[in-house]
């Protein structure tokens, strides 16, 4: 009876010790399902987030092309063209001319002096040897000297020219290009920037049917005009009228103007296309 019950008492013991290993193993597994249910409900939360946010940047970026393509096809820009100017007194310098024969002796004024009607310009000996003065026809500025000194003289001969006080004040406007030129037509808005007055407007009256020589313009102004082709490049004139009391008294006056060509889409500027009033 001792033998067996040495022999048993291992063997008991060895169940006990398999059962509690087998309750251990068992045991581990059952933990780890809890574990992952326990960590999965947070793993989406990054990816929702940030398909979030994409969502958001898309329809951000969906809007902004949105307006600026309908801006592009539906907004407008002013649409202006940039040509020199001379503000002065009339269509043109008013031509001061010789009422007899004789040589010029001398001129008694210089280019861009104030004159009053009947001081003399210059004088003339006359065949008999008799000096007799050339007189400004009105009150205005001298634009230039027309002839040189020493000039044997006919009768109407040209002396000088004259921007007349007396006549309205106009704005001549010179296009140096056919294109430029068939931008000028009657009716044409053109902001002036006037000294002292600021931005004044102005509308085209008149346009020359054909162009001038440049040579033949410049030598009629007592100021140079930036922008004026030299030689004898072809310029077109244009001329618009402005109020008196927007104008200065005294001419001429050199100025870069607009001229207004109405409105057109932004898409049309980008394009160089045509202009929308």
């Amino acid at each position: 009876m001792s033998v067996s019950t040495e022999v048993a008492g291992p063997r008991a013991g060895d169940a006990a010790t398999a059962t509690a290993g087998t309750t251990s193993s068992s045991a581990a597994p059952a933990s780890a399902p809890r574990g992952a249910a326990v960590l999965e409900p947070g793993l989406d939360r990054p990816v929702g987030l940030v398909g979030a946010r994409l969502w958001a940047a898309a329809a951000a970026l969906l809007l902004v092309v949105g307006a600026g393509t309908g801006w592009a096809l539906f907004g407008t820009l002013p649409h202006t063209l940039a040509l020199p100017a001379l503000l002065a007194h009339g269509k043109a310098p008013q031509t001061v001319r010789a009422d007899r024969a004789g040589a010029l002796l001398a001129y008694r004024v210089g280019p861009g002096q104030l004159v009053t009607r009947g001081q003399p310009l210059a004088v003339l000996r006359t065949a008999d040897g008799t000096e007799v003065t050339v007189p400004a026809p009105e009150g205005g500025t001298v634009t230039s000297l027309l002839s040189a000194p020493g000039a044997e003289l006919a009768p109407g001969a040209a002396v000088a020219s004259l921007d007349a006080g007396e006549q309205p004040r106009t704005l001549r406007l010179f296009a140096t290009t056919l294109k430029q030129a068939g931008q000028l037509v009657p009716g044409r808005t053109v902001l002036v920037p006037v000294p002292g007055k600021g931005v004044v407007r102005a509308t085209v009256t008149a346009v020359d049917p054909l162009p001038a020589r440049a040579d033949s313009l410049a030598g009629s102004f007592s100021v140079p005009l930036p922008g004026l082709p030299t030689g004898d490049a072809p310029v077109w004139t244009a001329y618009a009228l402005l109020p008196d009391a927007d104008s200065p008294s005294a001419g001429p006056v050199p100025l870069t103007v607009s001229v207004d060509l109405g409105a057109r889409h932004p898409y049309q500027a980008v394009f160089g296309t045509g202009a929308k009033r």
